[in-house]
């Protein structure tokens, strides 16, 4: 065999192994957030976040830290109180106030699909 061919048919299976990797459904069970003083932390681990909804009051902070390399986006669905926020290192800290009651809905965008969604509402 061509050793172009062979390194090319290695490429695509490895490739193909990490796109079934990626759309596991394997998902860690929801638990209930953590808090720090005025911050309620909520853990971005493999295709789920750890606490899908929380609820706070306002004046209050929600943080979201990541635990694994693993790409994940925090996005608000419909709303202004925060930006966009790549997580894409173990580690990364993102952290928003909220000082309006509501409901803000966020998701993953890689990992929507997965049901990688949350809340938060604030009384």
């Amino acid at each position: 065999m061509n050793p172009l061919r062979a390194c090319r048919m290695a490429l695509v299976s490895l490739a193909s192994m990490l796109m079934i990797g990626a759309c596991s459904s394997h998902s860690d069970s929801p638990t209930e957030p953590t808090t720090d003083g005025d911050v309620t932390i909520v853990t971005v681990r493999d295709f789920s976040f750890s606490a899908p909804t929380v609820t706070i009051d306002a004046g209050k902070s929600v943080r979201w830290r990541a635990t694994t390399s693993t790409f994940h986006t925090i996005t608000p669905d419909g709303h202004q109180a925060f930006v966009r926020q790549q997580m894409n290192a173990s580690g990364a800290i993102f952290e928003v106030r909220f000082d309006a009651p509501g409901r803000y809905k966020y998701f993953c965008e890689v990992h929507r699909n997965l049901g990688m969604t949350g809340e938060v509402v604030v009384r």
